[in-house]
């Protein structure tokens, strides 16, 4: 048999996690590439730690080129675009062609959509949650503002937890008296792929903690100077402390590949994650999968990892000459911290009609789960 060549985009959770796959299943004699812009990975779920001081961005984060001892080889480049009609991937300085192509690019970042929202904090990204500790060190009064500017977003939570956390922050500072918390969203309801059930509990939370919520709101611009969030159809709301989502894009290199749908993301098959091109796959964020209740499955690392484990299996079936039987469930949950050393645990099989979901918690028993979780990702993957 021929050696194969299969090239994974991306050194996120997906990516990790198809690389890592294939190359146990595949033959010695196969290429197992991983092609990824940063040589760090880093456990995105334990960004809001960081946000707080409670985590090293060094203590979440391990360096991707450490997977070629286990025979993976490791590209450090940027992706500038795909010719899946000639199999090649491009890169500044040349490229690479493939047999199969698992494309895991996540989701690009920008704040250019709406005006102003450039300023604000965020603990999407390392560098952010990094700046955010330094900004809630020096608040010890005001308004702070939540803000999802722009559906979808990844980890469907975060926001959320986010909003809980600083409750809880700001309690142990004996300061919460001082400063107001409020969420805005486009949502109707948290978590809306989850079901209105979920959504209620949130807004529960939420309200048990004096945290206000105001959903069914589209941002239109940020006005920093007067402290002032600028809304579509709706007065506008104050701020001392802007916390926001970036706006979330599929990444620039797959503009012209021409796999994106209607909705700007790539289109797959939800159970096998095959795309319109022969022998290509995507997984994870860059992704667009329509659930029964008319929303997107969500952009999250447990799904990334599942779609990746199907892919990997399907693959190595092909190349086995073998007929791929592996199909994705929909099956997901995450952890969504509370503070207080508690934390809840929401799980649900997606592709369901209705949406069957299970939220537990909060509780200590979640808290120490996510902990151990953290722990446990980290030493099995590297």
């Amino acid at each position: 048999m021929a050696a194969k060549s299969v090239v994974i985009l991306g050194g996120g959770t997906g990516g990790l996690v198809a690389a890592s796959r294939l190359r146990r299943m595949l033959d010695k004699e196969h290429y197992v590439i991983l092609v990824s812009r940063s040589p760090i990975y880093t456990f995105e779920p334990g960004l809001t730690r960081v946000m707080l001081g409670e985590r090293k961005v060094n203590r979440i984060s391990r360096d991707l080129r450490k997977l070629e001892k286990k025979g993976i080889k490791v590209v450090i480049s940027e992706v500038v675009g795909l010719d899946p009609a000639n199999k090649r991937v491009m890169f500044p300085d040349g490229g690479i062609e493939y047999d199969y192509l698992v494309i895991s690019l996540g989701a690009d970042y920008s704040a250019q959509e709406v005006p102003g929202l450039h300023r604000a904090r965020t603990f999407y990204h390392p560098d952010g949650a990094e700046g955010m500790n330094e900004a809630l060190g020096e608040f010890t009064s005001g308004r702070i503002a939540v803000a999802i500017p722009s559906l979808p977003y990844k980890c469907p939570a975060a926001p959320y937890e986010g909003a809980l956390l600083l409750d809880h922050h700001f309690r142990k500072r004996r300061l919460r008296d001082d400063v107001e918390i409020h969420v805005y969203t486009p949502e109707a309801s948290p978590l809306g792929a989850a079901g209105p059930e979920a959504g209620e509990r949130v807004v529960g939370m939420l309200g048990n903690r004096d945290i206000g919520f105001t959903g069914g709101v589209q941002m239109k611009s940020v006005n920093h100077e007067k402290g002032l969030i600028n809304f579509h159809d709706r007065e506008p709301q104050p701020f001392d402390l802007l916390i926001a989502t970036p706006v979330h894009s599929a990444p620039y290199p797959l503009e012209n590949s021409g796999l994106l749908g209607e909705d700007g993301w790539i289109a797959v098959d939800r159970e096998t994650f095959a795309t319109a091109a022969p022998d290509v796959y995507a997984i994870g964020d860059c992704t667009s999968v329509e659930i029964a209740n008319g929303q997107k499955l969500p952009k999250a690392g447990v799904f990334a990892h599942g779609e990746a484990e199907v892919v990997a299996r399907n693959i190595t079936a092909e190349i086995a000459g073998k007929d791929p039987i592996w199909a994705y469930g929909g099956q997901g949950s995450c952890f969504m911290e509370v503070g207080g050393g508690k934390g809840a645990y929401i799980t649900g099989d997606f592709y369901e009609d209705p949406v069957n979901v299970d939220f537990r918690g909060p509780g200590r028993t979640w808290h120490w789960a996510k902990n151990g979780f953290e722990r446990l990702w980290l030493w099995r993957w590297f």
